[in-house]
């Protein structure tokens, strides 16, 4: 009973501050500057996602059931199966970074789909901010798959028995939700990619596939709106 109310609360306190970020994060920005915030956002995320580790051992959580292990059980076919797809969506998602980072023209292709107001604020303009914002990229991967796939969904199973379908939607709506500070079309976009993470990760157990995946996308967004002349 105590470990579905600490885990609870904590997931509540996530979406919470996620979903009244936008007040706080334009006036950082303009006060404190991007870095500054990037900086404070990767040490929060850690400290968070650190606290969670210790409630897991303190309520002696079988790390695989938030899905911290390698690979799949061995035998489940279906579980293996949606691990190598998943590996295979990793390398398709590596290159397709590659490439952005190399291909001024294909940057330009993707900026019209980075155009929401919070993405042009929040989104790098520098070569130095973009250096900056891969360290959230990688701490915004690991964190958010780890508490809205593993722990979030972990949660959710200690309060109802649902197939996999229901709790990828659950999930996707939350991680939507907890994105409300970019607007309709940010929730819309982020729920789906919840949705279909939580569906990878809930059909192999492993979470390390959808956390590069998540890593990779964030990436992806950093070279968009930098200016290839600065510094």
């Amino acid at each position: 009973m105590l470990e579905r109310l600490v885990f609870s609360a904590i997931i509540g306190y996530m979406l919470i501050v996620q979903i009244f970020n936008a007040r706080l994060i334009r006036p950082l920005i303009e006060t404190k500057g991007r870095t500054w915030v990037y900086e404070q956002t990767v040490k929060s995320a850690w400290g968070l996602s650190l606290l969670i580790v210790a409630l897991i051992f303190l309520f002696q959580v079988p790390p695989s059931q938030v899905g911290l292990r390698l690979a799949p059980e061995p035998g489940n076919e279906g579980a293996w199966q949606v691990f190598y797809l998943s590996c295979i969506l990793v390398t398709f998602t590596l290159v397709f970074y590659l490439l952005v980072k190399t291909s001024a023209r294909l940057r330009n292709t993707l900026r019209p789909y980075y155009e929401l107001d919070l993405e042009k604020l929040l989104l790098p303009r520098t070569k130095s901010e973009e250096q900056a914002w891969s360290a959230v990229s990688v701490t915004a991967g690991v964190t958010e798959e780890f508490i809205f796939r593993g722990v979030l969904l972990y949660t959710i199973t200690l309060y109802i028995e649902a197939p996999n379908l229901t709790l990828a939607v659950i999930g996707g709506a939350l991680f939507g939700m907890a994105h409300a500070y970019q607007g309709i079309k940010g929730v819309l976009t982020t729920g789906v990619v919840g949705f279909g993470l939580a569906l990878l990760y809930l059909g192999m157990g492993v979470l390390w596939p959808v956390m590069v995946i998540h890593v990779l996308l964030d990436l992806i967004a950093g070279p968009i709106h930098v200016d290839t002349k600065s510094e």
